[in-house]
């Protein structure tokens, strides 16, 4: 199995590696609540080098996205980006992805170990188009600043104010000890963020000059099950463990940022829009918090009244808020924030609450 190419560069700084996927990653490097607070209250460097990435070239690569995917590709223009899912006929979800659009190709980042599957998934969608995928997931590094201080320390890096990624999934490129760093603003955690992707070659010298110059605010590596957290704790779900080729989209809460109103057809528009204009959601994504001590366990049933009414898909402590929350899809007429629900196998009182359990600050 292999491990990110900055593991060895993160054990020496304490970290705890972990199987996940494919790869071996840095799970740990203190404990879990200073870095969740680490990446609240200043910053935090995450390794995220383990997501898939594509890159789609060819003349017609513009519009075969536009015309496959959720999201209006053919709008974004160099140096922006979007979200984006693959749908089936069904609106159910085969892949999520973030979109960023280069001036020779488009890269998509999308959730670790499915990069393959999602390029054969579009290949079999291409009919005489020119467009072609190839996997670069192992040619390039994530490194992911999040938290408040994040874009003082960005402004630093590039030695002026952060005004050309001003929006979510905006990038662009700038040049850090003599490589090029492709920046883009990202939110992964719910606090303001940015991603630097970096070849592999130039890793580990880019991330001692941000944990060198990071000092001044305050920066602290992170790792991968501190992230699990957060992005619980702001309400993200995540592919594979909150949403799967069963779930359709609406039911994720995703779809206003997703799925375009105006592009025209995609796969899964008609079911989309039809949900949207005249309901019919049998289910949703809802939090829960937990009354006392312990966690449910994925696909644990949640009931209320002795009645199921839905299963859990992730739980987690949340330090920010001092309980045990989760995240779970409810069946329709038990959305309402304050619902008492009950889980049996792990004899667990909760309530239904909206999300994100932790409010969002503003970019």
């Amino acid at each position: 199995m292999p491990k990110v190419t900055l593991a060895p560069f993160w054990e020496s700084l304490g970290a705890t590696l972990k199987k996940e996927k494919d790869w071996e990653i840095a799970s740990l490097f203190k404990d879990f609540a200073s870095e969740c607070a680490t990446i609240r209250k200043r910053v935090g460097l995450l390794d995220l080098s383990s997501r898939g990435k594509i890159e789609v070239t060819g003349r017609d690569r513009i519009d075969f996205l536009h015309n496959v995917l959720s999201n209006d590709i053919k709008t974004l223009g160099f140096g922006k980006g979007c979200y984006a899912t693959l749908l089936n006929a069904k609106g159910q979800i085969l892949a999520d992805m973030n979109v960023y659009v280069f001036d020779n190709s488009i890269l998509l980042e999308t959730e670790s170990g499915l990069e393959q599957t999602l390029i054969e998934k579009l290949s079999k969608l291409r009919v005489t188009e020119e467009v072609d995928f190839r996997n670069v997931t192992k040619e390039r590094v994530i490194l992911s600043l999040q938290g408040p201080k994040s874009e003082p320390l960005v402004g630093a890096l590039i030695h002026g104010p952060v005004m050309m990624v001003t929006e979510e999934f905006q990038h662009t490129n700038f040049s850090l000890l003599g490589t090029t760093v492709t920046l883009v603003r990202h939110s992964v955690t719910g606090e303001k963020g940015f991603h630097l992707f970096i070849s592999d070659d130039k890793a580990e010298a880019i991330a001692k000059r941000i944990l060198a110059v990071g000092g001044l605010y305050g920066i602290k590596p992170v790792g991968l099950s501190a992230y699990e957290i957060l992005r619980i704790e702001a309400g993200i779900p995540r592919y594979g463990i909150d949403m799967d080729e069963t779930t359709l989209l609406p039911e994720t809460g995703l779809e206003s940022i997703a799925a375009s109103e105006t592009k025209g057809c995609y796969p899964g528009q008609e079911v989309v829009a039809r949900i949207k204009t005249y309901g019919g959601l049998s289910r949703k994504l809802c939090g829960l918090v937990f009354e006392k001590e312990g966690l449910p366990k994925s696909k644990e049933k949640v009931l209320r009244d002795k009645r199921e009414i839905g299963f859990v898909t992730s739980a987690c402590h949340s330090p920010t808020i001092g309980k045990g929350i989760a995240l779970a899809y409810l069946q329709k007429g038990n959305f309402e924030a304050g619902t008492p629900v009950f889980i049996q196998a792990s004899s667990l009182s909760a309530k239904v609450t909206p999300l994100p359990f932790v409010p969002q600050p503003k970019n």
